[in-house]
Parts: structure tokens; sequence; C-alpha cells
């Protein structure tokens, strides 16, 4: 049981350092994408039964046919996130007092789905083939088809982030591995289900 643990840890910790790794090769803004649809990818395997895996060669030839058109939906979602924060920075300039709680209300409810499209399509790349544009049909899809897969992502996300303010030399360690084996593991069986259909 004890060696049991420890590879499970050493596993979790050398696929956070490949990810560190290859996020700082791509100068971080073009290396975060490609790196973590890597991640995902490698944590499908996973979650598939296949442990005796070369981490390293496998993460980086997921990395290297997934870095054009990952960093491409990756420029899609940075679009979409700074039209969101411009209307919420111009919210006070342009409207009345009485209507910002609710411009509030509906752009942090945008922000969410947008947000949870986004956890989703690093699982949906790992899993699936699927034009480039499908991915985010996909992704925004499974927002609202699987409410409480979208609900756990987020109470998981929410209690993630606490653990890396509470504990954050554990959070550098095993940091994203962890986080995406969770997100990966609530959607696999969705993925499994709709490839039967």
């Amino acid at each position: 049981m004890i060696f049991k643990i420890a590879d499970i840890i050493y596993r979790f910790v050398a696929l956070n350092l490949i990810w560190l790794l290859f996020f700082i090769m791509g100068l971080g803004v073009l290396g975060f994408m490609p790196a973590t649809v890597a991640l995902f990818s490698v944590i499908r395997k996973w979650l598939m039964g296949e442990k005796d895996l070369r981490l390293f060669h496998l993460f980086f030839s997921y990395y290297k046919s997934e870095f054009i058109r990952s960093n491409i939906l990756g420029c899609i979602y940075f679009i979409a996130f700074y039209i969101i924060y411009v209307n919420y920075a111009f919210v006070p300039y342009f409207y009345d007092e009485q209507f910002h709680i609710f411009l509030y209300i509906i752009i942090f409810s945008v922000a969410v789905i947008v947000f949870m499209s986004f956890m989703n399509l690093f699982s949906m790349m790992a899993h699936f083939e699927f034009k480039l544009l499908h991915y985010l049909k996909v992704s925004f899809g499974l927002v609202f088809f699987r409410p409480m897969n979208t609900l756990m992502q987020l109470v998981w996300f929410l209690a993630y982030y606490i653990l890396s303010i509470q504990f954050p030399t554990i959070f550098i360690v095993i940091g994203i591995s962890v986080f995406a084996f969770v997100l990966m593991a609530i959607n696999y069986k969705t993925f499994i289900t709709y490839k039967e259909r």
C-alpha cells in the first residue's frame, strides 16, 4: 500500500514538472494551451487503465500535435474573456447605478459559462477528434447538457483554489496535475457514454 501511494504521488509530481517544463518552453503564453491538452491526454490514458507510460515521450508527442490547434482555440477564449472584462469595467461609466447589480449578475453568469466551457475544452481535446470550431460548440453544450458535472467541476475549482492559497508548497509540487485529473475524471464517464451511442 505504501509503495502504491508513493507511485501515485510520483506520477502526479512528475507530470506536474513535465507540464511546467513545456509551459516554459512555449514561453508561457504559447505553451499553456498545448501543455495543458497534453496533460489531460496523459491523464486520459491513466483513466483508461494504462499505467506503464513513458510520460515525457507521450507528453511531448501530444504537445507537438496539439500546439497550433490548441493555441488557436486559446486565442478565441482569450478574446471572449477580454470582451467580458471590458463589459465589466465599463458598467459604471455607461449605465445608471440602479442597473449595476443586474448587469453585474448577467456578466458574472456569462463569465462562469465561458470559464466552465474553457475547463471542458481540455477534456474534449484529449478525448475526441473534432473539427476546430466543433470543440467550442461541444464544450459549451457540455456545460448545459451535464449541469451536475458542471457544478462538481465548479466546486472542485473553488476548493482547489482555496487549498492552493492555504498550502502553496503542496500546490507547487502537484499543482495542475491533480486538478486536471479530477476534471478529466468527472467528464470521462460522460465521454464514454457519448461514444457508445
